[in-house]
């Protein structure tokens, strides 16, 4: 027990030491890799400082997959002047919603001021691609979050990649960004957007991914 615990320890100061020695770029690619390779993906997003008008999307849980993107799961919005939970099948390009209906029913999510929750995990436009868009790419401190151990890189993206996104945001602004990447591990696990999502307040999204060892069956209802 005590060799393999020795062992143990070894492999994970191993990686960690890894993590250090990788330059801010190699260490997110690592994580994006990680993370899409990923069979389905927990996902949940957070907001704080939305105005207390804001129409859109202030909080989802569920599940993600990238092959292909996909996505079930609920949501917090505010659909014409109503706030409330919603539930939401969405596979790549066909999202479907329930909202005080007994079935879902299906919608283009840019009549309610929405992303489409499946292509947030398009690997070409979604989550994981706002690290192609990151300028200014630099570490800082290790933090602990919840279990894990996170190395965080921070930087900025472009107003427009933030609103092709999340369909809110100044397209002409600038957003800071912070990636945590699981250490050990090296799996792309948080992503903290901050910057003018709505006119005259500074907001705050957090999105948090965890790869799940089973794919999870998203299909049309």
């Amino acid at each position: 027990m005590l060799g393999v615990a020795l062992l143990a320890s070894a492999c994970t100061g191993g990686e960690e030491a890894e993590a250090r020695g990788q330059t801010p770029a190699e260490l997110l690619a690592a994580g994006r890799a990680s993370l899409e390779k990923s069979p389905s993906v927990a996902f949940t997003l957070e907001s704080q400082g939305l105005p207390g008008k804001a129409v859109g999307i202030s909080a989802a849980e569920g599940t993600g997959k990238f092959d292909p993107p996909a996505f079930a799961g609920t949501l917090n919005a505010t659909v014409k002047g109503v706030t409330g939970k919603v539930d939401v099948i969405a596979v790549e390009q066909d999202v479907f919603m329930k909202f005080f209906t007994p079935d879902y029913h299906q919608i283009d999510p840019a009549d309610y001021g929405a992303p489409n929750p499946a292509q947030l995990f398009d690997t070409e436009t979604g989550i994981t691609s706002l690290v192609d868009k990151t300028t200014g790419l630099a570490k800082d401190s290790q933090v602990r979050d919840g279990a894990d151990v996170l190395a965080t890189v921070k930087g900025t993206v472009p107003g427009s990649a933030v609103a092709d996104l999340l369909v809110v945001g100044d397209r002409a602004g600038t957003f800071e960004i912070t990636y945590g990447i699981t250490t050990p591990g090296q799996e792309l696990r948080k992503v903290v957007l901050e910057g003018p999502f709505y006119a005259g307040a500074t907001s705050t999204y957090t999105l948090r991914l965890k790869r799940l060892d089973q794919a999870v069956d998203i299909a049309r209802p």
